[in-house]
């Protein structure tokens, strides 16, 4: 089956998870290598911080960069992707999986940051809100169904770095 210019659903869905594994790459290297840089150059108070609120600080600077990127990406499409918002089921799906891939390496960072600082940053809520939304990307990736409600879903995402202000 082809699903857009020649290349196949399966390579399509290839693309996606090593956008995946890209994201989740590029997220972790934001958290330790470039929010912490750009922290220590931009706002003096982040040396005084101790670890665990430094850990927290560089969560939210990542955090809000991938909301940045998703929600303006959502909105490109909502506002000039033809495909997906003439049938919201099964319409091109392409850019949408690409947005959706970028989420879930970030989904799947996330998780592991939860992990890794559990006494701090760990929520069983979280957790929960983090693998029902890889379960749900994943059949937008493996299937590229629902790619209207995925990318509707997404531009929630706006709202993250008000949130983060907190």
């Amino acid at each position: 089956m082809r699903c857009f210019r020649g290349v196949s659903m399966e390579d399509s869905t290839r693309l996606g998870y090593c956008m995946v594994a890209a994201s989740f790459v590029g997220f972790q290297f934001c958290f330790s290598a470039v929010s912490p840089q750009l922290s220590l150059s931009l706002c003096p108070g982040y040396s005084a911080l101790p670890p665990v609120k430094r850990s927290e600080w560089d969560s939210r600077c990542v955090s809000t960069v991938h909301a940045m990127v998703v929600g303006l990406f959502c909105l490109y499409i909502l506002w000039y992707d033809d495909a997906v918002n003439a049938n919201p089921i099964w319409g091109e799906p392409r850019m949408v999986k690409l947005n959706v891939a970028i989420t879930c390496g970030y989904l799947l960072y996330d998780l592991l940051l939860l992990v890794r600082y559990w006494r701090t940053l760990g929520d069983s809520l979280f957790v929960s809100h983090h693998l029902a939304a890889l379960y749900a990307y994943g059949y937008v990736l493996s299937r590229g169904v629902l790619p209207y409600f995925a990318n509707f879903r997404l531009i929630s995402e706006l709202s993250t770095p008000f949130v983060n202000l907190r």
